[in-house]
């Protein structure tokens, strides 16, 4: 009878722990993602994280023009003010009181500012050849420098780094003669950029995968060198929507396959399924972009499963204006249950009430 009795309350309990981590397994996080790079003392860290934001994610570049630089301190490009460290001590004051994550949103091509032209990308155009102020990634040297910033970044108090939306080629990019080189070695062909470029050659099918291949090689040795300094930081970079579903086109468009990517080793995948973006771009009905987002957003969960983050778009790109609050929850509800992590952008300092409101109604709908 005791047994009968022991053995009861173990299935009850076994039960009880199945249900809490079901419950739990299918809760969401939210993170919230800053353009503004002037955020030191404009942030109540205790609030954000009280309305249910468990990471904010600050902009350490600025990409624009000459007058480009980094808002972290470095010994290796032009630093425009120490943003990066000041949010790190405001935090480290009150972080004994709330638990809330710090993510570092970087650039990894786009150093347009710098006057390294020895490490710059070439592309074809217009057929004719020209530098672009981007990084060649097929260049060893450019490729050490890439990875000595991003290991001093890594070096920060910080828990993670978003890999900014630079880090892919273009169709026409990637005619460096590192990278003609690359193409040679791999296809036993010679480079020629038309044939190259032109879709579906023996030529264009070999560059595309020698490009994808390069990115991936790169994108392994960013995480393995962030890691080697901080074991316990996490690597994460933005894709765009189209290169779940429409995987010919990511790999032309971007040099993107997204289960190569996820392979390198990356710890998250934040899809940019801006809704708006889509709709516009696609040229899509209401109906129909919903439907749009939910089949981008189950594709990529299939492939990336718990390392997919989904970004919502707070702010109209053309207007600049907050988007009504009952338009993002009419997108929250069609995120797909298996997704654990949303990233709202762009996040202002007094987004506060609005956000509570999202996360609110997204957490109402889960207990439903």
């Amino acid at each position: 009878m005791r047994r009968l009795k022991k053995n009861t309350v173990l299935k009850i309990g076994i039960l009880a722990v199945s249900i809490l981590v079901s419950f739990y397994s299918f809760s969401q996080e939210y993170e919230a993602q800053f353009f503004s790079v002037n955020l030191p003392g404009q942030l109540d860290y205790t609030k954000f994280k009280e309305v249910g934001i468990n990471k904010i994610i600050v902009r350490v570049f600025q990409d624009e023009g000459k007058n480009g630089g980094l808002f972290f301190r470095s010994k290796i490009f032009r630093t425009l003010a120490p943003g990066l460290e000041k949010i790190i001590a405001e935090l480290a004051s009150q972080r004994q009181n709330i638990n809330i994550d710090l993510c570092a949103w970087m650039i990894t091509r786009k150093f347009n500012w710098v006057n390294y032209t020895n490490l710059f990308d070439y592309e074809y155009k217009n057929g004719t050849s020209g530098l672009i102020r981007k990084f060649d990634v097929f260049n060893p040297a450019a490729v050490n420098k890439i990875i000595e910033i991003y290991r001093e970044l890594a070096g920060k108090d910080i828990d993670c780094i978003l890999i900014q939306d630079d880090f892919f080629l273009r169709y026409n990019e990637g005619f460096s003669n590192w990278g003609k080189a690359a193409f040679v070695r791999a296809a036993g062909l010679p480079a020629r950029e038309k044939l190259m470029m032109q879709k579906n050659t023996p030529y264009n099918k070999k560059w595309n995968q020698v490009k994808r291949g390069q990115l991936n090689k790169v994108l392994a040795l960013i995480i393995k060198n962030c890691k080697q300094v901080n074991p316990g930081i996490k690597i994460g970079m933005n894709i765009y929507y189209e290169t779940p579903i429409y995987k010919e086109q990511g790999e032309a468009w971007y040099a993107h396959n997204l289960t190569e990517i996820v392979n390198t080793g990356i710890d998250y995948i934040y899809l940019m399924s801006y809704q708006r973006q889509i709709k516009q771009e696609l040229k899509l009905t209401e109906s129909d972009n919903r439907f749009m987002f939910r089949r981008i957003l189950e594709r990529a969960l299939e492939i990336c499963k718990d390392k997919l983050i989904v970004k919502l778009q707070l702010r109209d790109w053309n207007t600049g204006r907050r988007i009504p609050a009952s338009e993002v929850c009419a997108y929250l509800n069609i995120v797909p249950e298996g997704v654990k992590r949303v990233c709202f952008t762009p996040v202002k300092p007094g987004d506060i009430p609005y956000l509570k409101e999202l996360i609110g109604h997204a957490k109402s709908s889960m207990g439903r």
